[in-house]
């Protein structure tokens, strides 16, 4: 009998010592060949719903992995970031195209209207360098606008004028990079820098897939012709604007309480 009985001891010691995983399961991100999901304490899983994991938002699919990329929910557009998931906020770029995810409506995709700082987006959610935006003087004795898109325009211009005196190929506009520094040209308000307010360095907002990059910034010049004459009167603004390393340009301007910041990204891919 108990050669009989041993076996069947054993077995249940063995099923009760698999049962032990189950019922004190650590809480969090499990992964397998086909992807990540998040396990709660119980063993349970979401599938086609969001999940909050430490202040950050994850989209799990049908089958209840963590999805990445573009999701479109209820009709509306959000962007889970490539590699880690989590819901994005504020611009991002993607495939070298700007979008803003309106931290006010819960990370949606603004489409045809102007965000936070005049930018225009169109029915596709891309950021239009080319759109007209003003922004006010803030100045008593200035009662109109000043047209940023006209201004940044012309500094291109007047940078191409620079490097045909001195023989070197013109830039080419890139959609990205206008995009990007007009991220930065809003950012310097609160700090004039090449660090970003939250103490990130400005290459974090370059477009991806440049193989070199540069920035120059200005305060206080009120035109393109002034601004472009102080970078021309500096050693180390003068060298970007110039370089034959670079191949691309982006603009940025922002005028805030009457004064007046300039940026220039550079690029080559």
């Amino acid at each position: 009998m108990k050669k009989k009985i041993l076996p069947v001891l054993a077995l249940m010691a063995g099923t009760l010592l698999l049962s032990i995983p189950a019922f004190a399961s650590a809480e969090g991100w499990k992964r397998d060949n086909s992807g990540w999901w998040y396990q709660f304490s119980d063993g349970s899983y979401k599938r086609s719903s969001w999940v909050k994991v430490n202040n950050a938002w994850y989209y799990m699919n049908g089958s209840g992995y963590m999805q990445t990329g573009w999701l479109n929910d209820g009709g509306s557009w959000y962007y889970l970031d490539a590699i880690n998931g989590d819901m994005k906020v504020g611009w991002v770029n993607v495939n070298n195209a700007w979008y803003y995810l309106d931290p006010s409506e819960g990370g949606r995709m603004a489409v045809n209207t102007y965000t936070p700082g005049g930018y225009y987006v169109d029915a596709n959610g891309v950021y239009q360098a080319g759109a007209a935006k003003t922004n006010n003087s803030g100045n008593s004795n200035n009662s109109g606008s000043t047209s940023a898109s006209a201004f940044e325009n012309k500094v291109i211009e007047l940078v191409n004028a620079e490097r045909a005196k001195h023989g070197v190929a013109p830039l080419s506009t890139d959609n990205a990079l206008m995009g990007s520094a007009d991220i930065r040209a809003k950012e310097l308000v609160s700090l004039f820098s090449h660090s970003r307010p939250d103490g990130s360095d400005y290459t974090t907002v370059l477009p991806s897939g440049l193989n070199a990059w540069g920035e120059n910034v200005a305060m206080g010049q009120t035109s393109p012709e002034k601004v472009m004459e102080s970078w021309m009167n500096s050693s180390g603004h003068r060298a970007n604007i110039l370089s034959s390393d670079f191949t691309l340009i982006g603009v940025g301007f922002y005028e805030s309480g009457g004064e007046y910041y300039w940026v220039q990204n550079f690029g080559r891919r």
